[in-house]
């Protein structure tokens, strides 16, 4: 700031004191006084008097000339100047007010002299201020309108939006106004343009009809998408009120003045419905900025003419200067109450990083923040935030307001009644609650839930749209001011916790709605305190907090807060001011405390009659409970009963009404509550009847109710004939006296006994008809004298003698039988049947019959021949179940092995088959094998001629094939030791010395003559053991002497013709030797065979011949020794297995 030079300072002096002079209080109060009336602040019949608290006391700041720079006062070519004689042009929204042009260098003496001479009474330059929109945080874009329906789509928290969209099935703004207050508006956007009213908007920079904005502002065209973009037009976005329409009102887009601001808050308040303002003074923390006095005078005249006496919504941006600690109480516009303060939440529901707290915010709604912003309409083209039409860059309070504005739409399309407190009290009652765990929330005396964040939550449409269909319009709002009060000894101590606390108390009953504190606090850093109002409540308002604000005083600042919404204003509201920095001091020179809301009609006795009905209509005493000590509260008689709270016994029956109310219940306003012409004290308190009940003599006997024992029977009364009935009929006190000694049928029984106790008849001996005389059976046989006694099952015995009236055949004395049943009744059951053995089979009787489930009387129950203790105690055999010889080999199955095959049974003949014929757990044993064994041939040795005969060798096997895979029979062939054949026959093709394709053959085609004998041996090979059968070959062999020819000779065959040569003299020798040691071979081994006639145990080992494969024939090594091999594993399905042996 510049500071006024010294030839200008002593006229600024001299007028500031003057323009003091004529604004200081008459009235003043120390902290301790109480306030009874507001204090003027003027002298009487002046206009200032006339103007409300705030534009008071914004006239004291305006006119203090010291806040102005000397630039400013040289550059104000206008002044508004307050006087009751017209001065130059009316200022349209304050009467008295006049702004008049001035010399910028004589204005300063021309209006010192004029208030001097009283024509006018005080004088404030017009300076043009800048204005801003609230600051729009450049955050990363994205596209989703997530504010209106948040899903979590954008990784918020689902649910945190506006709960608008089920609103919007009923209401969309239709017929609603919202004026967009900002740089401008592009009314041609095809998102803005549908229910765009042309003829309702204005551009006060320009002072035309056409609030188009430059290229670079772009503020009002993203607000007006946000509060009222078109929807559902298959284009862009849609706005919270869709179908309102809009009106652009340019103000912000060049420097505002008092005046300026004043026109377009009150441009065409009749048909624009709602104010949106997303701009205000600086949020640096360090501006306490706020309406000038024309400025406040248009918003006053809003809310109480416009909207032809509803009143227009004022919705106004809390502010973003969260990083600077600035606070929405330091901003002027924002805190009035004519205004809704809106402040920001990001899409997780709390608090956005810019949002400014503040006591005056009413409401929050979601912007900008935790890396999401808002996407709406940007002017069309390259101009506004981005190339294109839309953005989704938006945020700030400056979106939060516009959004608020539109759902305030929705509630006025709903209820076109409501008064702009109506709609201040409907957001109050239905926002939501976030961030519910946040320390800044608070609960007010009238059970709000309030934050200095937050205000009273989330605007939730759905629910403020609900409320308002049936909204009553709340009453005439009433204020209090406890006028200025000084304060004397109120120095702030620096940085102590010694605060200055001052209070002032309320006695007038107001239903609070908002609050303003105007103070005048010097100081040297106004930054430092902490400023706190207490209500009666205990409810805390922070208007003020430490931050960096290096600026001097609260000049006549005034603040408000929300947060006495609905208390009761009665009591001791307390101001604190503490100094929470160093080096810095100051003092509270005046406070003033002002509630607004509406008269509350206080009970003071609590009796639910308001004082003021008490006194005027009803004369009761508003002090007490029950002015006709009844025991009823006046209340109650006048709301409930409709009883006189005057008169204690409204219907002079002789009970109070509390009486007849309480203890009687009787009809505290008819004398005779049951109409039997018995007054109601008459009966209560005479006869002891019950006066909500008629007492007639009813039953015409000639006695009264309470005379007469039975008023509904004429046949009972005093002096009646007593019957035997149960009744008292002659009214003794008795019932039934004299019958208790006849006995009219002489039954044993007396008439009153049979009556009373029995039911039986007084005058039939057997009631029931069976014989029995009723004394009988109840006195002797103890049974029902009503039921007849029958012997159902016609066996001579009544029920009550036979124990099974059912059956015939049981009775005393019947013969007892074995089946668990007491037969002849003496209570004992089958005991003629103890150590008994009917059947004579060795069981007793009770073991069958009970244990074993046999039949006693027969020994053999299962008809197989074997008697059932036989099978029991010595076969172990099942006596209930037959027991077959299925195969008819004369043995039971217990006891055959294989009751299904007649050739096996104990002593049976074993066989050699796999089978255990003789059952004694033994499978072929002691038989001889070799009986079963056939060589073929026969002889035990073989001679044929190699190169013309086959050699053909096998085994035929005594035994069925079945057998013989039981047994896994496999017989192995070998020459020497050398395995040469699998299988039961062994064929040795011819030998062809031509070829001799085998060893075997060169051996034997390299003889002429016989062979040696070669031993093949055939082994069968069985599980536990092997049989060998032998046979010794001899091999002939014919190898013709070739003929070599010589020169002159014949060649000739040996066999052929000339000369011959015999065949017996060549190989006489060789043949008769060949014959003699043939037999000896043969005697040999019928000596060898008939020396093994059984089978020989299976070896241990293998020899090692057998460990080998079958190999071809080679040289012919010695015969195998058997006694070395081992255990035979044979093969299955006759295959072989070279690994047989183990």
């Amino acid at each position: 700031m510049e500071p006024i030079q010294p030839t200008d300072m002593r006229v600024v002096t001299i007028l500031f004191v003057l323009l003091a002079s004529m604004c200081a209080p008459i009235a003043t109060a120390t902290h301790s006084q109480a306030s009874t009336s507001s204090a003027n602040i003027v002298e009487e019949n002046t206009v200032i008097e006339t103007y409300s608290p705030a534009v008071q006391a914004s006239l004291r700041q305006k006119s203090d000339l010291s806040t102005y720079t000397q630039e400013q006062l040289h550059s104000a070519q206008q002044w508004v100047v307050i006087s009751q004689y017209q001065q130059g042009i009316a200022a349209d929204e304050l009467q008295g007010a006049w702004i008049v042009d001035a010399d910028s260098q004589t204005a300063l003496q021309k209006f010192t002299t004029m208030i001097l001479e009283g024509e006018i009474e005080t004088a404030y330059p017009l300076i043009e201020n800048e204005m801003h929109p609230r600051w729009v945080p450049n955050d990363p874009k994205f596209s989703d309108q997530w504010h209106l329906q948040n899903t979590g789509q954008t990784g918020g928290v689902s649910g945190e939006d506006v709960n608008i969209t089920g609103a919007w099935n009923t209401y969309k703004g239709s017929g609603i106004v919202i004026g967009i207050v900002d740089d401008g508006l592009d009314w041609n956007h095809p998102d803005l343009d549908n229910y765009y009213e042309s003829s309702l908007d204005y551009d006060y920079c320009g002072n035309d009809g056409d609030p188009t904005p430059a290229s670079n502002k772009a503020h009002g065209t993203a607000a007006a998408g946000v509060a009222a973009g078109v929807g559902n037009n298959n284009i862009g976005i849609s706005g919270s009120a869709p179908r309102a329409g809009l009106a652009g009102l340019q103000l912000i887009s060049c420097s505002t003045t008092d005046t300026r601001e004043s026109s377009t808050l009150s441009h065409e308040r009749q048909n624009i419905d709602i104010y949106s303002n997303s701009w205000g003074p600086s949020d640096d923390g360090e501006t306490l900025e706020g309406p000038g006095p024309l400025m406040l005078a248009a918003m006053e005249n809003d809310v109480q003419i416009g909207r032809n006496g509803l009143g227009n919504i004022i919705t106004w941006a809390a502010g973003n200067g969260l990083d600077d600690d600035d606070n929405s109480n330091y901003d002027g516009y924002a805190n009035l109450r004519y205004t809704i303060a809106v402040t920001a939440v990001t899409h997780n529901g709390v608090q956005s990083y810019y949002a400014e707290p503040g006591a005056n915010i009413l409401v929050a709604a979601p912007s900008n923040g935790d890396g999401e912003a808002i996407t709406t309409t940007d002017i069309e083209g390259s101009g506004g935030y981005t190339t294109g039409d839309y953005t989704n860059t938006y945020g700030g309070t400056s979106s939060a307001t516009p959004l608020v504005s539109g759902v305030i739409a929705l509630m006025l399309e709903a209820n076109s009644n409501l008064t702009w407190r109506d709609v201040q009290h409907i957001l109050v009652h239905s926002s939501r609650q976030n961030d519910a765990s946040d320390s800044s929330w608070g609960t007010n005396g009238a059970n709000h839930d309030v934050s200095h964040k937050y205000g009273f939550g989330v605007i939730d449409a759905g629910a403020a749209v609900a409320l308002a269909e049936n909204w009553s319009n709340v009453d005439v709002e009433t204020s209090f001011s406890s006028g200025t009060l000084t304060c004397t000894q109120c120095n702030i101590p620096d940085n102590s916790p010694n605060y200055v606390s001052v209070n002032t108390t309320v006695t007038e009953p107001i239903l609070v709605e908002n609050v303003d504190v105007i103070v005048d606090i010097t100081h040297e850093f106004r930054g430092d305190l902490e400023i706190i109002l207490t209500s009666p409540s205990g409810t805390q308002s922070v208007l003020s907090e430490k931050h960096d604000d290096d600026g001097n005083d609260f000049s006549d600042w005034r603040f408000s807060t929300v947060h006495n919404w609905d208390e009761d204003s009665r009591g001791e509201w307390t101001l604190t001011v503490e100094d929470q920095g160093n080096n810095d001091v100051g003092t509270l020179d005046t406070w003033e405390l002002v509630v607004y809301g509406t008269e509350l009609d206080i009970d003071t006795d609590g009796d639910n009659l308001t004082n003021a009905n008490e006194t005027n209509v009803y004369g009761t005493d508003p002090e007490d409970y029950d002015s006709d000590d009844d025991t009823v509260g006046d209340g109650d008689e006048v709301l409930l009963y409709g009883t006189n709270p005057l008169v204690a016994d409204s219907d002079a029956d002789g009970l109070s009404d509390g009486v007849e109310i309480y203890v009687n219940g009787t009809d505290p306003l008819n004398p005779d509550t049951d109409g039997d012409l018995l007054t109601d004290g008459e009966e209560v308190l005479l006869y002891g009847s019950d006066p909500n009940v008629a007492d007639p003599n009813l039953d015409l006997d000639g006695y009264y109710w309470f005379n007469d024992c039975n008023d509904s029977n004429p046949q009972i009364y005093p002096g009646a004939l007593e019957l035997l009935n149960g009744v008292d009929d002659d009214c003794d006190g008795q019932w039934d006296e004299g019958f208790n000694s006849t006995d009219t049928d002489g039954d044993g029984l007396s008439d009153f006994g049979e009556y009373h106790l029995f039911g039986t008849s007084i005058s039939m001996a057997d009631t029931d008809g069976d014989l029995l005389d009723d004394g009988e059976e109840i006195l002797i046989y103890s049974t029902n004298a009503l039921v007849k006694d029958n012997d159902t099952d016609m066996d001579g015995f009544y029920w009550f003698q036979d124990c099974n009236d059912t059956n015939a055949s049981i009775f005393p004395d019947a013969q007892e039988l074995l089946d668990l049943i007491d037969n002849d009744c003496d209570s004992e059951i089958d005991e003629d049947f103890n150590g008994t053995d009917a059947d004579m089979d060795g069981l007793l009787d009770f073991e069958e019959f009970l244990d074993l489930g046999t039949d006693p009387f027969n020994n053999d129950t299962d008809g197989d021949g074997l008697n059932d203790g036989r099978e029991v105690l010595s076969t172990q055999s099942n006596p209930l179940i037959f027991d077959p010889d299925a195969d008819l080999d004369g043995f039971y199955w217990f006891r055959d092995c294989n009751d299904n095959n007649s050739q096996m049974y104990p002593d049976a003949k074993e066989m050699w088959n796999g089978l255990d014929d003789d059952c004694d757990l033994e499978i072929d044993e002691e038989v001889n094998r070799q009986e079963y064994i056939t060589p073929s041939p026969l002889m035990s040795y073989v001679i044929i001629n190699a190169t013309d005969q086959e050699l053909e060798l096998g085994l035929d096997i005594a035994l069925e094939q079945e057998e013989i895979e039981r047994l896994n029979l496999t017989v192995l062939w070998y020459r020497n030791d050398t395995v040469i054949h699998q299988g039961f026959t062994f064929t040795e093709e011819m030998h062809n010395c031509t070829v001799q394709s085998t060893p075997l053959s060169v051996e034997l085609c390299a003889l002429n003559g016989t062979s040696n004998p070669y031993e093949i041996k055939a082994v069968l090979f069985e599980d536990a053991t092997f049989l060998e059968t032998n046979w010794m070959v001899f091999y002939t062999v014919w190898n013709p002497v070739e003929l070599v020819a010589t020169e002159d000779s014949e060649i000739v065959n040996e066999a052929g013709d000339g000369d011959e040569v015999s065949i017996l003299e060549t190989y006489g020798l060789v043949i008769v030797l060949s014959v003699i040691v043939a037999v000896l071979v043969l005697v040999l081994v019928l000596t060898r065979r008939n020396s093994s006639p059984k089978a020989v145990s299976r070896p241990k080992r293998a020899p090692q011949g057998f460990a080998l494969p079958p190999a071809t024939i080679g040289s012919i090594p010695s015969a195998p020794k058997f006694n070395d091999v081992g255990e035979y594993v044979p093969p299955t399905n006759n295959q072989w297995d070279s690994d047989k042996w183990r």
